[in-house]
């Protein structure tokens, strides 16, 4: 009979649901086991309750709720990353109504506890001019600007996320001289999508290869000492390409440059070319079409700050008033 103890769900939450059922990725497990030791601290400092008198009875939508509270007024955590913490708790707790029914209504209260909305933000993206201000300099008499200009290149080409950029193996990239080449990548939940890209990169990729020798298994990006480059180099570089880059394109002084800014970069100028949004999506190996809707809220904006600068046909300006009653109802809700 398996072990129904908080202790023991949670181990075969990890072991079993996560690794081997979802085959989930190593970040995914990271984000997860983060959040059950926050929440064990939290049980351990706050309740007090020692982990390893911890039950699934202990684990119920009051102490849920006010460990949401902890993290967000105590740690202070964004409404975005306590969102986060509550998925994973989500996550477990319908585990544990599948593997021990007796605890349902436990579950399904803790399942009930909603989301937080967050504000939209703008999307902040580069315009090509300043791109190419980018691109421009990287000091290819040195290792490390041509690196560079591979590195920008495959971000703006492909808008992958950081963490798939750092994992591209010299065998993930397939060059031709008749035709495109592609990039093989390896997404969230560790699903594949292979991407295009233009002879320019597979230029740039071509040189860069052929510099640093041709073992399939190496990585692509490495850093001076050929270790897998980090995802803190990354922006390390990037800010200081930006900082470089503005001194001849100045609105890079107002925005900060980051792998991710590259993405929603090549997102806007995908829907800006005409690119079908279902396109978009499968090209940034988005799970669902709601994510990708942003750039088009985005693109929107863009078209009604154009309008604006439209004078508008000149007609009646008759415009419709509402009663008093109508406004004094308004003002009670």
């Amino acid at each position: 009979m398996k072990n129904k103890s908080f202790q023991g769900l949670l181990q075969r939450f990890f072991l079993e649901r996560l690794m081997k059922q979802k085959n989930v990725s190593p970040r995914t497990i990271s984000s997860y086991r983060d959040t059950f030791r926050l929440f064990l601290k939290y049980m351990n400092e706050e309740i007090p309750c020692n982990p390893l008198n911890i039950s699934i009875e202990m684990v119920n939508a009051e102490t849920v709720i006010g460990f949401l509270n902890y993290i967000e007024t105590v740690r202070n955590n964004s409404i975005k990353t306590r969102n986060n913490r509550l998925a994973a708790l989500h996550s477990f707790m319908n585990y544990v109504s599948f593997q021990a029914p007796e605890y349902l209504a436990i579950t399904q209260r803790v399942m009930s506890i909603p989301f937080k909305k967050t504000e939209t933000k703008q999307v902040n993206y580069l315009i090509r001019e300043e791109v190419d201000a980018i691109l421009n300099v990287c000091n290819l008499n040195y290792w490390i600007g041509r690196r560079d200009r591979a590195m920008i290149s495959v971000l703006y080409n492909t808008g992958v996320r950081v963490s798939e950029l750092i994992s591209i193996r010299k065998k993930d990239i397939i060059l031709s001289r008749n035709r495109m080449g592609s990039i093989r990548i390896m997404g969230k939940g560790r699903k594949e999508r292979v991407i295009p890209i233009w002879k320019t990169t597979q230029g740039y990729l071509r040189e860069f290869i052929k510099e640093i020798g041709e073992n399939d298994d190496d990585y692509l990006f490495t850093n001076s000492q050929g270790e897998q480059l980090t995802r803190s180099g990354i922006r390390y570089r990037l800010d200081c390409l930006a900082l470089s880059a503005s001194h001849d394109c100045p609105s890079l002084k107002k925005k900060r440059v980051t792998p991710h800014v590259f993405r929603h970069t090549t997102a806007m100028h995908l829907l800006e070319a005409g690119v079908d949004i279902s396109t978009i999506a499968i090209w940034l190996g988005h799970e669902s079409m709601e994510t990708t809707h942003k750039y088009m809220v985005a693109d929107l904006r863009l078209k009604e700050k154009a309008l604006a600068k439209v004078s508008e046909p000149k007609g009646s300006t008759y415009r419709y008033k509402p009663s008093a009653d109508i406004l004094n109802f308004l003002d009670t809700l």
